[in-house]
């Protein structure tokens, strides 16, 4: 008798399990089924298809709060992380290997440029977009020559997306304040191209040459860049060399009209920058 509603009760679970099986339906995959090689990944929460990681690295913080609430817009990038400092934003780079960076020219602790460098010597593969505070051909071609694959001025923020599409797939992208700059640039050969003796100096040197033109001394200017007070007087002394220059004064000087020059000339491509 026992043994009888032993069976009875065994053959009501194994009814309800058929049944629930039933309800879920032949197309309902288990926890551990694989997935199709055609079938979009999901991400790391589960959530939906995997999006491309973009790192935001600008010393200025509401440039960062606008990148970010533009990429959350997108369906395609999520941001990885997202600094003001440099040797964080290495940090950043290497644990999260994003595919897209978004980077300042000026940041706390280094150059944009030499950090650009960096990157593309850490992982040739990430798409590198420089986002410059104005728009400006001879640091756009700086920008290239160091890596970058992109270049943007904060006006062509509404371009954001689309420059991540185009740099992403390999191409190119120069925002559409920067665009006639470079072109003119191009056109116009020496008459719109900086001086000779200024195209030697090295991306350290013109970063530093710029910051002497703005007045700033050198011990501001080592704990700018975060060196000592000996690598920025070395790096003044090689500058000296190269522009036949006797003295800190004669730097200062050809620092300051070198600024006012290239501050003319903005206005004469672009009359609306002014």
């Amino acid at each position: 008798m026992q043994q009888c509603k032993t069976k009875r009760r065994a053959a009501r679970v194994l009814n309800r399990k058929r049944n629930a099986r039933e309800k879920r339906g032949p197309n309902k995959r288990s926890a551990g089924a694989k997935r199709s090689l055609t079938e979009e990944p999901y991400d790391m929460s589960g959530k939906g298809p995997t999006k491309a990681k973009v790192l935001v690295v600008h010393r200025t913080g509401f440039v960062r709060a606008g990148v970010i609430s533009l990429i959350a817009k997108s369906k395609e990038f999520a941001v990885c992380g997202e600094t003001e400092q440099a040797p964080f934003a290495r940090e950043l780079f290497l644990r999260h290997r994003p595919d897209v960076v978004v980077i300042g020219l000026r940041l706390c602790g280094a150059d944009g440029i030499q950090l650009i460098k960096e990157f593309r010597s850490l992982n040739p593969a990430a798409a590198i977009l420089a986002l410059s505070e104005h728009a400006d051909a001879f640091s756009a071609q700086r920008v290239f020559r160091a890596g970058a694959r992109g270049y943007l001025s904060i006006e062509d923020g509404n371009e954001l997306l689309r420059a991540f599409d185009k740099i992403s797939a390999g191409h190119p992208y120069v925002g559409a304040s920067v665009l006639p700059l470079v072109l003119n640039n191009f056109a116009g050969g020496p008459k719109y191209s900086r001086s000779s003796e200024i195209n030697s100096l090295s991306d350290r040197e013109l970063e530093i040459f710029s910051f002497i033109g703005r007045g700033v001394s050198v011990s501001e200017l080592a704990t700018e860049l975060n060196v000592s007070v000996k690598t920025i007087e070395t790096h003044q002394m090689r500058m000296k060399e190269k522009l036949a220059l006797h003295s800190a004064a004669e730097l200062r000087q050809k620092a300051r009209e070198w600024l006012a020059k290239s501050a003319v000339n903005r206005i004469r491509e672009d009359p609306e920058a002014a």
